[in-house]
């Protein structure tokens, strides 16, 4: 379906008194690798913070596995060895979030580097015995399917330029075979499939609120969200018009962090010492899975620290996810999609398209 058809009214009536003050054209030229650095930055945002917390509280983290992961089954038959295998599994991903996300910042090695983080993406829900907590594992699948959209537009940039393209000290080869572009398609095909599945789950949760039915006023705005979560889903999914809204998701998915999970509000200074506001922490504190017989509200679960560790780590996991969906936004849904040559930006009055592919 041919973008230069389905121009967007809103694209168009929006865009025209900007392009007549800084050529759109030219602005997106100049500031598009930038952009694309921006969004890669957003994407491993969730990494970096995340290798900063388990380096500075790397005792604590070893602990959680060991007692209150999968390890902790053998705990009382021998701590030490599982005390050792904790520490050994949290380096191990410590060093794969820093350099595979300096890598992919740099570009440098950019195979090995979102191999590394959607190792450990798969690893990390394994490690902390986070499988039964359903809104985790669906972010970590959102962000596995922005660096398998990633890998794949590596791949094509490699493809372009035949075979084999040279990244900052770097090398992505495009697959050996008769067909590469097949195996980019159903590249970009799966990440595309697997990056709504936050919304999935915020979807079922919404419905959940519904059935409750709490009051007219909220069953009519959960009613709302629930169609736009899964029209948004169902047209990411199908390659529909999803270029734009992967752009409208990752736009209001930044404002619903800054909104659910404002950690840098939580904490202030006074009298020399931090406060936190545990009342606005635990009011909005994420799902966890936790062992039997403890609450998420019981005081003996989590310091005020460790609230605020946590609210930390979903507010970078949600601007992770953004980074993902901008990554849709920005290369498209692939050739394996209802709208192949969807257009983001359009400008009827200069007569040209715009569209953020390399």
């Amino acid at each position: 379906m041919s973008g230069r058809g389905n121009e967007s009214l809103f694209f168009t009536y929006c865009l025209k008194p900007l392009d007549e003050i800084v050529p759109i054209k030219q602005l997106l030229r100049v500031w598009g690798p930038r952009f694309e650095f921006i969004v890669r930055l957003l994407l491993v945002a969730t990494f970096l913070d995340d290798s900063f917390r388990v380096a500075t509280h790397f005792s604590e983290h070893t602990k959680q596995i060991g007692d209150q992961g999968y390890l902790h089954i053998y705990a009382e038959e021998s701590s030490q060895l599982v005390g050792a295998v904790a520490s050994f599994a949290l380096g191990i991903g410590l060093l794969a979030q820093v350099l595979g996300s300096l890598c992919l910042l740099a570009l440098f090695q950019p195979d090995v580097a979102t191999k590394a983080l959607i190792g450990w993406s798969v690893a990390q829900p394994v490690l902390y015995a986070q499988l039964s907590n359903v809104g985790f594992v669906a972010e970590s699948l959102s962000l596995i399917g922005g660096l398998i959209i990633l890998r794949a537009h590596l791949g094509e940039q490699a493809r372009r330029h035949g075979r084999k393209v040279t990244l900052g000290g770097g090398e992505l080869c495009a697959p050996d075979g008769g067909a590469p572009e097949v195996a980019i398609a159903r590249t970009q095909l799966l990440g595309r499939l697997l990056l709504p599945a936050v919304y999935l789950y915020r979807a079922k949760h919404t419905a959940g609120l519904i059935l409750r039915g709490l009051s007219l006023s909220m069953f009519v705005v959960d009613t709302a969200v629930l169609f736009g979560l899964v029209l948004g889903c169902a047209l990411v999914a199908f390659g529909l018009r999803s270029r734009t809204v992967a752009l409208s998701l990752a736009i209001i998915n930044i404002f619903f962090m800054c909104y659910q999970h404002p950690f840098f509000r939580f904490s202030y200074r006074e009298g020399g010492q931090w406060k936190y506001d545990e009342a606005a922490m635990r009011h909005s504190m994420p799902t966890m899975a936790l062992p039997k017989g403890i609450s998420q509200r019981d005081d003996r679960t989590f310091e005020p620290w460790q609230l605020l560790d946590l609210h930390r780590y979903y507010f970078f996991h949600g601007l992770s996810t953004a980074g993902a969906l901008l990554l849709l936004a920005q290369f498209g849904p692939g050739e394996i999609a209802v709208e192949e040559d969807e257009v983001l930006i359009s400008d009827a009055q200069s007569g040209y398209t715009v569209v953020a592919r390399d």
